[in-house]
């Protein structure tokens, strides 16, 4: 992934939205495929970094594959939160926004309630 590239592209994108700006539906549909293509070059490089990952997490640590599972899925609900809501953002909807947001945050907590968990009983262990 050349990030120069990416972020050229981005800027160039914001640019064309711009002059296309009094024609909000244009802009907007500009706007989804530009974020569209960027986010497909960054996922394109995800297979490295998760195997990176797997070997950090199986080989190197010892911990539960688990974790790392939960660990992705978050990042992935972190990604898709923030890419929604800057979507809802940019075509006005603020409140929209604020709402994935929230929706993003309960289900991180979601799927973090296994870590936690695991967490109570390693404190009650070290309390007994």
């Amino acid at each position: 992934m050349n990030i120069v590239i990416i972020c050229a592209f981005a800027v160039v994108s914001a640019v064309i939205c711009k002059t296309v700006s009094n024609d909000r539906s244009i802009a907007i549909v500009l706007t989804l495929a530009a974020s569209a293509v960027i986010f497909m070059k960054a996922v394109g490089s995800l297979s490295s970094i998760i195997a990176e990952m797997r070997s950090l997490f199986l080989v190197h640590s010892g911990t539960d594959p688990e974790y790392m599972r939960i660990l992705l899925k978050g990042l992935g609900i972190c990604y898709i939160t923030s890419f929604a809501s800057s979507i809802c953002r940019d075509s006005g909807e603020a409140t929209l926004a604020e709402q994935t947001i929230l929706a993003g945050k309960t289900a991180l907590l979601l799927i973090a309630l296994p870590m936690l968990e695991t967490l109570i009983g390693i404190v009650k262990t070290l309390l007994m």
